[in-house]
Formats: structure tokens, sequence, C-alpha cells
């Protein structure tokens, strides 16, 4: 094991190649229609179904009412009133101009990513520190399996089988099981916990299980609503950020006379059982109305399944795969419940304002306590924690404490902004690939953060050497950290119905996209348009997304070499080889076409196509179109092939070839690059009257996700 540094953030984003950004303006160019078209449909149908428009266009602020965020599969109709716009966006995309930016710092970004890819070991992070570590593959690959089998057991045949049926039939009651997809084989992966003593020869890891239930945000929107009453019905100090301690420990009445007992509970995730569970949840049941149906849903999105090294395991020692993972939708809001019924256990025993908890974290503060009182409410703590099913970390009689970025100090009754030792201050450089806005809010930020985390100006001005010194490291050398005494009031958020364009951000763009966008909606939606109303630059607005950040760069590479590659090239099976129509290739899957259909006398015509299977039973298709008539009008190659035939009484001589070939539909990343890079191949042809296929192919549904889709589930 090696320490691999990077003296920056990894969340710096190196700049793209044009054809990757390309790529993904074409996708974000694409979900903007989409939306823009629903919108356009149910408006100029006078919204028969008015909750219809918020259920399948993303973007608004309606959008989670009755669908809980979940957008529809299906593609809007064609709109003839948004025909002359949408040409003009995928124009936008197909001239774009680039230019090449000179930056030292965008050179050594390029440069890591090459020895990042290039590197055979895989990269692990640390799991509180910016720190990372090589592995060998075979390492890492043991001290992963080490973890995997420490908590977890072999699954039983069909088990997620049938947590998928389950989930459909969930989500058939609710409507949603045309727009929830199943359980994705996340694989689960490791960080290092090298803020442990002993790292080196312990090597302690968290094992995070990123595979999770979609169900899992209609349990969140419910468990969300349940803690929510049980807050505000019992006032407990359950504690959402920092700004909610800091608020606590101001209200403290004669801090000097005051001690603080700080606990940390081992393992919260992981040792939350089914009991524990079934207990908080009938405290809650106490305390607030809960459904049947949100129960079983709640319940139901507590099944989970780790997958690694291609096999389904489940948690050992757990009764129907209960589970409460980290990352999963709605495991901080499990969390959050069984917080509330530790606190209410806890209030029993002490005063409740006195008693404060963020997830796995505790403050109790006690007014005017010995040593041997202390000690005496120590143990009932650790016996209350006990009885529920925790083993705890306790610490009593404390004047100055470290809780979550901030040091509590009663005796001076102060707080100051707090770091652990061995992380170090990294932030976004200015020359970073990331939009200009983020970049300018960045020291914003920074200085609100110390001004929130600092009780007095003496406290922020100690502070704020090393951050600043941070931040000129990274290239903010005009900005100054100032203590404010004036609070800034949160803006008020108007809630309007807003769609917004997304094109992803490049320095090496040179072609202004925003300004030619909103010129477009400008140029096409005028006051005398009759969808002015709907589209115009209060309804339409514009915001740069971010590409791929170092950090995605290296868990891509971590993922490259860690996957066992379970696909293999067959060979050509045809009859006579010489007839081979892709020279022994016709067996490739996954692959983007270009089939040149040539006629004498006459300028070739190019149909581009893509096939998620084997390339020869696409083939075989289409020479079914070509033979049979009824098959005529299947593809725009079939119905150029017969006009030929018809009115030239010849068949075109038709050449096949592979332009690319890539992964189809994964309903891990939720993104199609077969049907993405078919869609850009076909936007840039070099010359499009030569093409075949059709404009409305840009606007099209991805097919390829059906079978992940819980209504096709059986």
């Amino acid at each position: 094991m090696n320490s691999q540094s990077f003296n920056y953030s990894l969340k710096n984003i190196p700049i793209p190649d044009n054809t990757r950004y390309k790529l993904l303006l074409v996708e974000k160019i694409e979900s903007f229609i989409k939306r823009v078209r629903w919108k356009a449909y149910f408006f100029l149908n006078d919204s028969k179904n008015e909750s219809n428009e918020s259920n399948n266009i993303s973007g608004t602020q309606n959008n989670h009412d009755s669908n809980f965020g979940f957008k529809t599969k299906n593609t809007p109709p064609q709109c003839a009133e948004l025909q002359k716009f949408e040409e003009d966006l995928f124009n936008l995309a197909r001239n774009l101009q680039f230019k090449k930016t000179n930056s030292q710092f965008q050179n050594q970004l390029k440069s890591d990513v090459s020895r990042i890819k290039s590197d055979p070991n895989v990269l692990v992070f640390a799991d509180k520190t910016s720190n990372i570590y090589q592995f060998s593959k075979s390492d890492h690959n043991k001290l992963l399996k080490e973890n995997v089998t420490k908590t977890y057991k072999k699954a039983p045949p069909k088990l997620e089988q049938s947590i998928n049926l389950e989930a459909r039939n969930i989500s058939k009651k609710l409507n949603l099981d045309d727009r929830i997809e199943c359980i994705a084989k996340t694989e689960a992966f490791i960080t290092l916990k090298d803020h442990k003593e002993n790292f080196q020869n312990k090597l302690p890891c968290r094992l995070i299980v990123p595979s999770k239930s979609e169900l899992g945000h209609v349990s969140k929107t419910h468990l969300d609503k349940i803690n929510s009453d049980i807050r505000h019905k019992l006032k407990l100090n359950q504690w959402k950020n920092t700004t909610d301690v800091i608020t606590w420990f101001s209200k403290i009445d004669q801090k000097h006379e005051c001690s603080f007992i700080q606990l940390d509970i081992k393992e919260f995730y992981p040792s939350i059982t089914k009991i524990i569970f079934e207990d908080a949840l009938n405290f809650a049941k106490t305390q607030t109305t809960i459904g049947r149906d949100e129960i079983r849903t709640i319940k139901h999105c507590r099944k989970s399944l780790l997958f690694s090294d291609n096999e389904t395991w489940v948690k050992k020692n757990s009764s129907n795969s209960f589970d409460v993972t980290m990352g999963s939708h709605d495991g901080a809001e499990i969390c959050e419940l069984v917080g509330l019924y530790i606190l209410e256990t806890l209030s029993k025993k002490l005063n409740k304002s006195d008693i404060g908890l963020y997830r796995d974290d505790g403050l109790i503060v006690l007014r005017n306590k010995n040593g041997h009182e202390m000690d005496k409410i120590r143990k009932e703590i650790i016996q209350v924690f006990k009885a529920i099913g925790f083993q705890i970390d306790i610490n009593i009689n404390l004047k100055i404490i470290n809780f979550l970025d901030v040091t509590f100090n009663l005796s001076e009754n102060s707080y100051k902004p707090y770091k652990k030792p061995n992380s170090k201050l990294l932030y976004i450089n200015t020359e970073s690939n990331h939009p200009p806005e983020v970049l300018k809010h960045i020291p914003i930020s920074i200085n609100k953060r110390l001004n929130q985390n600092s009780s007095d100006e003496k406290i922020f001005n100690s502070s704020k050497k090393e951050y600043e010194e941070a931040l000129k490291q990274s290239g903010y050398k005009n900005f100054n950290l100032k203590y404010e005494t004036k609070k800034v009031k949160p803006k008020r958020n108007r809630k309007r119905k807003i769609i917004w364009f997304n094109p992803p951000f490049s320095k090496n763009v040179s072609t202004k996209i925003g300004q030619k966008f909103l010129s477009l909606i400008n140029k096409h939606f005028p006051p005398e348009n009759k969808l002015h109303k709907i589209f115009n630059r209060n309804t339409i607005k514009l915001s740069y997304s971010c590409t791929q950040n170092m950090s995605r760069i290296i868990k891509s590479h971590n993922k490259k070499i860690t996957t066992k590659n379970t696909t293999q090239k067959l060979d050509c099976n045809c009859n006579q080889k010489q007839n081979c129509p892709l020279d022994g290739k016709c067996r490739e899957k996954n692959v983007i076409y270009k089939c040149v259909a040539s006629v004498p006398n006459k300028p070739d015509k190019v149909y581009i196509g893509l096939t998620e299977g084997e390339f020869k039973q696409r083939h075989s298709v289409h020479k079914t179109s070509f033979n049979h008539k009824k098959h005529a009008k299947s593809t725009a190659l079939s119905t150029y092939f017969w006009d030929i035939r018809e009115k030239e009484k010849i068949d075109p001589i038709l050449t096949w070839s592979i332009l690319k070939s890539v992964p189809g539909y994964s309903n891990i990343t939720k993104r199609c690059q077969l049907c993405l890079q078919e869609k850009l191949e076909i936007l840039c042809y070099k010359n499009p009257s030569e093409l075949l296929n059709k404009k409305s192919e840009l606007i099209s549904k991805c097919r390829h996700q059906n079978k992940y889709i819980l209504s096709s589930f059986k």
C-alpha cells in the first residue's frame, strides 16, 4: 500500500475533449426539448389533466407532489410550433466552435488523468481525509472481500427477483411502475479509516453499499414528514447542521457552571437492527399518523442487497435481508427516526433541552455536577443505549469539545472553526473547468462559513489565516476574508414553474452558448407567439452544468480495474465467410453502424443505426424489411431501398461498417451511451444531405432501458 498525493482538491474538473463535450451537450438538449414539448403539449391541449404537466416535466418546482419526482419514460409528441426552435437548438450544437486553453493547472490535471488511467492499481479514498492509497488489484480485492464476508453472507437464490417483484407491486399501487427501475447492481466499495490509531497495521475500512431501491425516494418523503411531525410535537434537539448546534449552544445559561458529555454511537448504520427499527417505528406511530401503505414502503426499502464480484450478498444475522445502508435514498431519514427514539428515551433521564443529537454524534450539557454525579449519569446513559441495542463511546466532564466543524468552549462562552488535524484545506482552483459563477461564490461561501462558526471577530481573525492561504494556493489571490457583524437574511424563494436548460461548461468552447440560447428564446417566442405565455425569459432559464471531476475519474478508473470482463468476442459464424456483411465482425455487440446505399448515377445515401445485441441479428431484421414489402416502412433505410427498387427496378448496393462500439443503457448511471452516440453521429455527420435518418430520431425514447423498468418485470 502506497500513499498517492494530489496537491489540489479532487473536485477540480479537467477540460473534457471536444467529442465528450458534444455528447454531453446533445444529452442536455434532448432532455430540455422533451420538457419543453410536454409543457407545450398540455398548454395547447387546454391542460386536460393539470397534474400530468408536473408529472411529466422535470425541472419544475411541483414535480414531487404526486409522483415523488419520478419522470415519465414516454417521449413527448412532436409539436409543430416548436419545430424551428428545436432545429436551431440542434444547429447550435452542430456548429460549435472550439479553442485551445493554455493553462498550467489544466495541463497538470491532464497529465494526472493520463497517469490515473494508465495505473494498474486501485486508488482507495480515505474515509474522512483527502488522502488516497494505492493497492494492487489482488490486495484490494482481498481487503474488500474480508470486509464483505465480515458482515455479509451469500444471498439465497431468487432473493433479488422477489425484492424487485415486491417493488413492482408497491409502485403499481402508486401508478409508478412504468417510471421506477429495478435495483441497480452497483458494486460495493471500501474507504480507509486512516484517522484511526495503528491504521497502517490494521487497515480499518468502511464498507459502502451503494445499491439501493428507487422506492427509497418515496420512503424518504414519508419519513421526512414523520420526523418533522415528531420534532415539532416533542421539541427534541435533533440537529440538521452546524447552525442548529450553534443556536443550541448559544441558548445555554450560565455556561461557566456547565460541563459537556460527548457521545458517539459505534457503527450507527450497521447497528440498526430490525428490532431497533421496529421499536422506533412503533414509537413514531404513537406521535403521528402513519398509513399502512407508507409503512409497507418504508419496510420494503430496508430490504437491501450487496453486490460484489458478480455475486449477491445479504447481511448476516438479519431476517428478510433487513439492512440500513449508507448512501441509500432514505438511510439518513431512518437514522433520524432512530435518533428521535433515542432522544425521547434519554429525555426520561435528563432534561430534553439539554440533549442533542446529530446522526451518531451526541452532546449533553449538565449544570453543577461533581465527578461522582457525572459518573453515575454516564453509567445510566450507557445502560439506556445498551437497552436500545447500541454501544457508545462517551466522555464526561468536558469544558471544551470538538463537534462537527466547530470547537465549543463553555469556560469562555465561545466557539471557533475546527478541522481534523490530519486533514488539509483544499479548494477548487480558479483554473478548474467550473462555470465562472461557481468559482466566484467559493471564497464568498467560505467567508460566510467562517463567520458562522466564529463567536466573535477576534476568533475569526485568529482562524482565517489558514483558510486565506488555502484560497491563495487555489488562485484566489485578491480575496480577503472579513468578519461581518451584520447577518444576511436569506432570500425569499418564489416558487415558479421554470424550465432549466443546463448545457455543460467548458473553457475550450468559444461559442457563447448561453447568449445564443437566450437569443433563440427571444427569436422563436416573441410576445405575439401563442406559446409566449409559457416560454419566455422568465419561465426558461439557463444554468451551466459541470463535467466529470477528478474524483469521478478516479472512481471510473477503479471500476474499470476491479470489474470482471464477462463479455467474450464471438467469431463470425456465417456459412460463407466471404459474404459476411462486416468481414468477420458480424457478431459484435453494442455498436453504432453505418450503411452506404449506392445506386448508379445517383449520389450515395447513408443510414446510421445501432444495435445492443449482435449486429448479425440486426442485419437479419434489415434483410427482412428488404425482402417483404409489409416491412418497407420499418426504417428509413428500408423505405429508401423499396423506393429505389420500385422506381429504378434495381436494388441499391449496401455497404456496412461499424462506426463505434460503446456500452448500452446502464441502470446504474441512468444513461445510454449507445443512443447518445448514435444521435451525435447523426447530428454531426459531415454531409447532412446524404443522411437517410430523420431529425425526429434525435428526440427518441431509449428502448434499452425497458428491461429494467418494474412494469416489465415478471
